[in-house]
């Protein structure tokens, strides 16, 4: 009987590579309840297109306006039209599929430019940097914006290798496509970033200018279209909207603090986004003797000279990582994911380097290697004892202490035989690597460390942070309020004019409005407000409403940081 075996070729690794970003991805998408303001922000408007047909700009959370552009929404609500309605899971698909479209295509890109095995790696570094990956499980624009300029990108470069003949219209549509999904910036980077690295390899100023003139102008044909109809559904608060998320923004001028972050501020975002990676080049870098010959005090002619004779794939690379994270340092509104385009083009870098220490033998791999199992490991060890109920909830003390029990009770829960399965196949794998590390060479013991790392984030997507994030989760405060007013609208103060309860309002299938909207009419109905917000609100009402306390959910809540309660207000007799 003949043993099967398998050994991956240039012919299986496509394949292969797609399957571990679907497996990786896909199956834990819907575990993980809305936890925070920003995802349901973005849902709630695919809900709102739903609920009402406005797919231009539909108002949702009473009277707000998406800040996006719709493309998002557009597929999320085009996805919960077969389904019937919108879910975690098909709320954060768009960015899954996103994320295994943009790996698949970097990997293709760089195959034919490099070598498939080191594109292979690229593709699967990518995925397993911690930024990319929480990016791509995620319903938010970063993502799929991503996606277009990264698209855009690839198309751009194969436009410039033929020879700049015609118009390169897949990077249009990608171009277009991220024009929707959060504005011009789209277009802006990609067409910097060619213009930039046509020019470092010798081509003519105004051929570069005249031939990217319609590549400019073309992608913003097709959205031009939505601002307008956008622009005569809502006028000047449309218009006002568009040049502060993309002008005010870029200049600091916004006429709110949003994301405002120090200069170095991107420098550890991104170190600390290439996680696990980073781990390995600070290892790596702990026996200085090995990088002497990188001649780090070179003079600036020789690095220079240096990048003039890189191989044009690895140049395009590098201006797009250096010119994409200049661009972001500029504004003083700073957030990690505005980073994510640069990442699989560092991943070639980091793929060039992981292949140097490996091929020599480096120490610092195996050590890399025993640093990663011994932390899944660890995970699971811990998850066994709260399991167990052996944790000491004791050593929780601070303000905070009661949000932490909650979330480590959370992974007390029963799960299924399957997930199970999944985090003791992550601990064994663990071990096993930790037991064979001091033998195997160091690109099995790099092998072996990935292949944990992967199943890792398994173990994570499906068990690890659902336990945690889903008692962070408002869905308790939408059940409580369903219960006791399944129809109808549900009123909302909250001092701080941008901040809505948006999770709340999504698993309520938007139904809770501003009290400020309330009708003259309206003899009587519930209010959530937060404890903080109600010591100034309810007093100013006194005169006009009778409150009646519910429920005290004393947990924060994760969209008003701050505990919550459901009221019952009746309208005093008389008053106006």
């Amino acid at each position: 009987m003949k043993s099967i075996s398998f050994r991956l070729t240039p012919r299986n690794s496509y394949f292969v590579l797609a399957a571990i970003a679907a497996v990786t991805l896909l199956p834990f998408l819907g575990e993980t309840l809305f936890y925070s303001k920003g995802e349901p922000r973005e849902a709630i408007v695919a809900v709102s297109m739903l609920n009402t047909g406005d797919w231009i700009l539909p108002e949702s959370n009473g009277d707000e306006i998406p800040y996006k552009p719709p493309f998002m929404a557009w597929c999320i609500a085009v996805l919960s039209l077969i389904h019937g309605h919108v879910t975690e899971y098909l709320s954060r698909l768009p960015s899954a599929l996103a994320l295994i479209g943009m790996i698949l295509w970097g990997y293709g890109f760089f195959k034919r430019r490099i070598s498939w095995t080191h594109a292979f790696a690229a593709g699967l570094i990518t995925l397993t940097a911690f930024e990319v990956y929480r990016a791509g499980m995620a319903c938010r624009v970063d993502m799929l914006l991503t996606f277009f300029i990264t698209g855009a990108l690839f198309s751009l470069y194969t436009y410039w290798e033929r020879g700049l003949k015609g118009l390169p219209w897949l990077a249009v549509l990608m171009m277009s496509g991220g024009v929707l999904t959060k504005g011009p910036v789209a277009v802006v980077l990609p067409l910097a970033v060619i213009f930039t690295f046509m020019l470092l390899r010798g081509e003519k100023f105004w051929r570069v200018v005249v031939k990217l003139i319609l590549p400019f102008v073309v992608p913003l044909l097709i959205p031009s279209l939505w601002y307008y109809a956008a622009y005569l559904q809502e006028g000047s608060e449309f218009i006002d909207l568009v040049h502060e998320e993309n002008v005010e923004r870029m200049t600091g001028t916004m006429s709110y603090a949003s994301h405002v972050k120090p200069l170095y501020y991107n420098f550890l975002t991104l170190l600390s986004g290439y996680l696990p990676y980073t781990l390995l080049l600070l290892l790596s870098l702990i026996p200085m003797r090995r990088i002497n010959s990188i001649k780090a005090a070179a003079p600036v002619k020789r690095w220079w000279k240096s990048f003039r004779s890189m191989d044009a794939s690895r140049m395009f690379a590098l201006v797009t990582i250096i010119l994409i994270f200049v661009f972001y340092c500029i504004p003083e509104s700073k957030r990690s994911v505005y980073l994510l385009p640069i990442y699989p083009f560092i991943a070639v870098f980091v793929a060039d380097y992981i292949a140097w220490l490996v091929r020599h033998g480096h120490r610092s791999v195996k050590i890399y290697g025993a640093v990663i199992s011994s932390v899944v490991a660890l995970a699971f060890a811990v998850f066994v004892i709260i399991q167990c109920g052996w944790f000491p909830y004791s050593i929780l003390s601070g303000r905070h202490a009661l949000d932490n029990a909650i979330m480590i009770t959370g992974l007390e829960g029963h799960i299924s035989i399957v997930k199970w399965l999944i985090i003791e196949l992550s601990a064994v794998l663990a071990g096993i690597t930790l037991w064979k590390l001091r033998k195997a060479s160091s690109k099995t013991a790099l092998t072996m460390t990935l292949t944990v790392t992967i199943v890792f984030y398994w173990a994570f997507a499906g068990v690890y942070q659902p336990g945690i994030l889903n008692a962070k989760s408002d869905r308790i405060i939408a059940t409580t309020v369903d219960r006791l007013q399944p129809e109808g609208n549900i009123y909302s103060h909250i001092e701080q004019p941008m901040l809505r309860f948006y999770s709340t309002d999504y698993y309520t299938n938007d139904r809770v409005k501003p009290f400020r909207l309330l009708d003259s009419d309206t003899k009587s109905g519930y209010l959530l407000v937060g404890v903080e917000d109600a010591r100034k609100f309810l007093p100013a009402k006194a005169d006009t409403y009778d409150f009646y306390l519910i429920k005290h959910f004393k947990k924060r809540s994760a969209d008003v940081r701050q505990p919550v309660l459901l009221l019952k207000f009746v309208k005093k007799e008389g008053s106006m």
